[in-house]
């Protein structure tokens, strides 16, 4: 068998809905490692919250920011941040809204408002954070890979029908939204260190459950969307596997005869 290049989404696949990792989870990882694959850690956290899982799980790989920053081996390969100017113009249009912003660069996250709704805050700890210190200049010193905005579903017409050419926007919670380079994905990302290290498509494997890892799952050659993934990942996915309570990358992995 081929060696594969195998992505892992973090919130949802590798924890379960308690931040936890499974022990068939872990034994699994392990045993990959044994069978000489390539493992990657893909997630739209950036690194300092990524920080604990990639240090748990011991990967040496892995893409931050959904995509805008990637390392291969501890060293980064790839980075794309968010233009500078068209994000000046974001801010004016959020500030005048009343929509929170959070500011990423690869190692930190810092709010621009001082206080904030109890919205956010429950969105923000549902990926295992509280809400950043506040800095409301951050973002003016330091290169930003991605950032969160936070507005209901009603509210995208303020930023998604074309108003902001060089940004994508990625929803992940009822009031979360990432916003992007507009090129940014982890599935360009990840092709691209894949294609690096000198796989083809067909030898990658990305597993997921959220929207920012439905571009990922149908672009690498197998794509396994975990049982408590939304609808539109399961539909695309080449295969539905348990959820991140249930086993389900363990489970994934023996069907696919890599473990």
């Amino acid at each position: 068998m081929n060696k594969k290049m195998i992505f892992f989404d973090i919130d949802g696949t590798l924890l379960n809905e308690n931040k936890e990792v499974l022990a068939s989870t872990r034994d699994a990882l392990k045993t990959l490692k044994k069978n000489g694959h390539e493992l990657a850690i893909a997630t739209g956290r950036n690194l300092f919250l990524a920080q604990k899982v990639i240090e748990e799980l011991d990967f040496n790989s892995y893409i931050v920011c959904n995509g805008a920053a990637g390392y291969y081996h501890h060293e980064l390969v790839f980075e794309n941040s968010l233009d500078p100017e068209a994000y000046e113009e974001l801010l004016q249009v959020a500030d005048l809204q009343g929509h929170q912003i959070v500011y990423q660069s690869a190692d930190l996250l810092r709010s621009r408002d001082e206080v904030s709704k109890k919205s956010i805050e429950e969105a923000m700890n549902s990926i295992d954070f509280g809400v950043p210190d506040y800095d409301r200049e951050f973002y003016q010193s330091n290169k930003l890979y991605q950032s969160l905005i936070f507005y209901s579903e009603l509210e995208k017409k303020h930023y998604e029908q074309g108003q902001f050419p060089k940004f994508r926007f990625v929803r992940w919670h009822d009031v979360g939204v990432d916003i992007l380079p507009y090129d940014g994905s982890k599935a360009n990302t990840a092709l691209k260190i894949a294609e690096m290290q000198g796989f083809s498509v067909e030898d990658t494997i990305a597993f997921g459950d959220g929207l920012n890892d439905l571009e990922l799952l149908t672009m690498v050659g197998t794509g396994v969307a975990m049982g408590n993934a939304v609808e539109p990942v399961k539909s695309q996915a080449t295969y539905v596997t348990d959820n991140c309570n249930e086993d389900g990358i363990a489970k994934a992995l023996r069907k696919l005869d890599l473990i």
